[in-house]
């Protein structure tokens, strides 16, 4: 449509070729933009299909980006990666009760019924054995010291999960409120103002006001605030998605 305006300005001795000139170039480009959107988004679909075994396409919702719903609260459920290791450390320590029995003595009864060659009634009885380690102190020991060693490993390694599992989320709600204070500029007053600035320019453009130049400054700032907001709202939302992630959500 401002391309359009330009042609009648030019037509009617308002403006120079040069505006013409400048709104054709810029209209190209513009479309050669859209173009490569759409092979990128192409590209992009195909490797989608690939990955998921599909040979659907999954487009998305056509609908404005929204945050991701996040609750700064208290981590009050375990996370299965750290309900994992306290499992191994549950697993390690068991392990040190199943070696320091292998070195005591074994007990075992038996019960038997047989029935001699010749005799009336079947002779019956039974017996008890016991066994005694007599050699591989040294072995039993080394495995001893083998498990108890395992189980403050996996300790060691529980709580180093634990620590890093507090700093990521940690940093995770530092980002999420960083994010947040740009963000709600945007959502308050700056996206507002984008509009007024491509309302304001078009339609000083139109009565002559300014050139097409000016137009241009004007319109790419419009847009780069709408850019930025996207690129804040991104990272807003992959902030939120770590912190729910820590938080087992």
């Amino acid at each position: 449509m401002l391309f359009n305006t330009t042609e009648v300005r030019v037509r009617t001795g308002d403006v120079a070729k040069l505006d013409q000139i400048a709104a054709e170039a810029k209209l190209r480009e513009l479309k050669a933009f859209l173009e490569q959107n759409k092979k990128a988004m192409t590209v992009q679909q195909q490797q989608l299909m690939m990955l998921l075994n599909q040979n659907e396409w999954l487009l998305p919702v056509a609908e404005p980006l929204n945050k991701v719903e996040v609750e700064l609260l208290e981590n009050s459920t375990s996370h299965p990666v750290l309900a994992l290791q306290e499992q191994n450390v549950n697993i390690a320590s068991s392990n040190i009760k199943v070696q320091q029995n292998t070195n005591k003595p074994d007990f075992s009864g038996r019960f038997f019924s047989q029935r001699v060659w010749g005799a009336k009634d079947p002779f019956t009885g039974f017996s008890v054995m016991a066994s005694f380690p007599l050699f591989g102190t040294g072995a039993y020991r080394n495995k001893v010291r083998v498990a108890v060693a395992e189980k403050e490993v996996q300790e060691k390694a529980l709580s180093y999960q634990t620590q890093l599992f507090q700093t990521q989320r940690a940093s995770a709600i530092t980002e999420i409120e960083k994010n947040y204070t740009l963000l709600n500029f945007y959502e308050t007053s700056g996206l507002k103002q984008a509009e007024e600035i491509i309302s304001a320019a078009s339609l000083s453009y139109r009565t002559g006001e300014i050139s097409f130049a000016d137009l241009g400054q004007f319109l790419n700032q419009a847009i780069g605030i709408r850019q930025n907001y996207l690129d804040v709202m991104n990272q807003y939302n992959q902030s939120a998605i770590q912190f729910n992630y820590f938080n087992n959500k």
